[in-house]
């Protein structure tokens, strides 16, 4: 089933796009495949509270160590932050015959659209001010709390698409306690 494979995607996102402040504001997934609907409401103040409480792995106290990867956690902190100084423009395109990816700063927002020759696409909208949140704290970690402070401002805004095959995920944050359809 479609619906199982974008599960990951969306558990991925969950961290990156909910957020804390006020307590009036909600993080909402909705996924659609195939007649099989998945619906998350969460109260951000619920999300911000049990982020702390999460140790697991290289998760400790709404932070996250980013060791462990090819880059060295110095230069992903040092990529991101140049990235939101950086000016507007398209800084990546590739294109190999049948999908593109693209990476742009627009505004106050870095996009990441993927597009795939059966029409599939991901489209991720960051907002720069939760990427310099994101970064706040040491040189080998993200401070995904920071980042969820700063992102409770995006109200209404998609952050997260996702079509694929049929399958579709929408993933913002709003003051409703709950989807309308």
């Amino acid at each position: 089933m479609k619906l199982l494979r974008l599960i990951p995607i969306v558990a991925l996102m969950i961290p990156v796009v909910a957020s804390a402040g006020d307590d009036s504001r909600w993080l909402h997934v909705a996924v659609d495949d195939d007649g099989d609907r998945v619906r998350v409401n969460v109260p951000l103040t619920v999300v911000t509270a049990a982020l702390p409480l999460i140790e697991a792995d290289e998760f400790h106290h709404g932070r996250v160590r980013i060791d462990d990867m090819d880059l060295e956690p110095e230069q992903i902190v040092t990529l991101l932050r140049a990235i939101r100084d950086a000016q507007d423009g398209e800084y990546v395109t590739v294109e190999d015959g049948r999908d593109t990816v693209k990476v742009r700063k627009e505004g106050k927002f870095l996009h990441v659209d993927i597009r795939e020759d059966d029409d599939d696409t991901v489209n991720v909208r960051m907002p720069i001010e939760v990427l310099s949140a994101l970064v706040s704290g040491e040189d080998d970690e993200l401070d995904i709390l920071a980042a969820l402070d700063v992102l409770s401002k995006y109200e209404g805004e998609n952050l997260v698409t996702v079509n694929d095959d049929g399958a579709a995920v929408r993933i913002w944050v709003d003051r409703k306690n709950a989807q309308n359809d």
